[in-house]
């Protein structure tokens, strides 16, 4: 399933779907930094596809207790974390020749279901977020909790690192975007807002630009440098649950309730494509890290896979 030609403005409108895996109840999926493994949160645990994007798994994970609501990679690590429902968080450390996971700790201190997992780019801090009204932070190197935020008025479904993790980001069913200083100059100062609960947040690749993704049926994206609001994009009928950024910045896509997949011309925040194939909600969408690969999880139970 390889392909060669990267994702941008000029072809978008040219993608078509590739493949699919099914899988049920998909939570979230993301890449493996060097692109190699497509990993699948769902309610069955944690399946990795390491060097194939078709069939059975290479390895399926089912150590947590409960359904995978959220992983994470790190970029410069060899490191993951899984958060569930269980109320714990699980670190695995990645064999850097077969891709293959182990469990390095588990770590525990959310009193309910944990919704969000972010790892620094160097992979020694963690911040996670959850039902508990809670954003912890967490040292990876010896697996222990390190602060604990509170602020937000409702279940907090997502968390990123932001400007080169200084800061870390939440979005909220109270309906904001909180910034949380990791100097401790600030704490759950509010970014913005929506009309309706944040389901999704997604850093840039130069970790200065956010998008957000609400229940009000609109995308919007942020400067984390001047702390504004720069698009509002009305993007998808009964509300957006996803975005991910193309490995370049140039473009956004995002996922919702009318079932489709939205690609945006992130300079001009134009429409670019739309793409028609899941049955359900889009939940969650990864771009491959270079750009030729677009991979969607739905409630239709299946991850679908993009090129052009």
């Amino acid at each position: 399933m390889a392909n060669q030609t990267t994702i941008e403005v000029d072809n978008a409108a040219k993608l078509a779907e590739i493949g699919s895996i099914k899988r049920g109840w998909i939570s979230e999926i993301v890449w493996s930094p060097n692109g190699e493994t497509l990993a699948i949160a769902d309610a069955g645990g944690l399946a990795l596809y390491i060097n194939t994007l078709a069939g059975a798994p290479t390895q399926l994970i089912e150590a947590h207790d409960g359904p995978v609501k959220c992983v994470a990679y790190s970029c410069k690590a060899y490191l993951m974390a899984t958060g569930s429902a269980d109320t714990t968080i699980r670190l695995w450390d990645v064999d850097p020749e077969t891709q293959q996971i182990s469990e390095r700790a588990v770590l525990k201190g959310h009193d309910d279901a944990v919704d969000g997992v972010a790892l620094s780019p160097q992979g020694t801090m963690l911040a996670s977020c959850g039902a508990d009204r809670t954003v912890r932070l967490w040292n990876t190197e010896v697996g222990i909790q390190q602060q604990a935020f509170t602020g937000h008025e409702g279940e907090i479904d997502t968390v990123a690192f932001g400007m080169n993790a200084e800061i870390v980001i939440t979005g909220a069913r109270d309906k904001t975007v909180r910034l949380w200083d990791l100097k401790g100059e600030i704490h759950g100062t509010i970014l913005g807002e929506h009309d309706d609960w944040v389901r999704h947040i997604t850093v840039s690749p130069g970790m200065t630009m956010l998008a957000s993704a609400g229940k009000d049926m609109t995308v919007r994206v942020w400067d984390l440098i001047d702390a504004e609001q720069t698009h509002i994009l009305q993007a998808h009928l009964n509300g957006v649950d996803c975005v991910a950024f193309s490995p370049d910045g140039a473009l956004l896509a995002s996922g919702g309730r009318d079932n489709n997949i939205k690609i945006w011309d992130l300079n001009q925040g134009n429409l670019l494509a739309t793409l028609n194939g899941h049955t359900k909600p889009v939940l969650s969408l990864a771009f491959n890290p270079t750009g030729t690969i677009l991979a969607s999880g739905s409630g239709d139970n299946h991850v679908k896979f993009w090129a052009v």
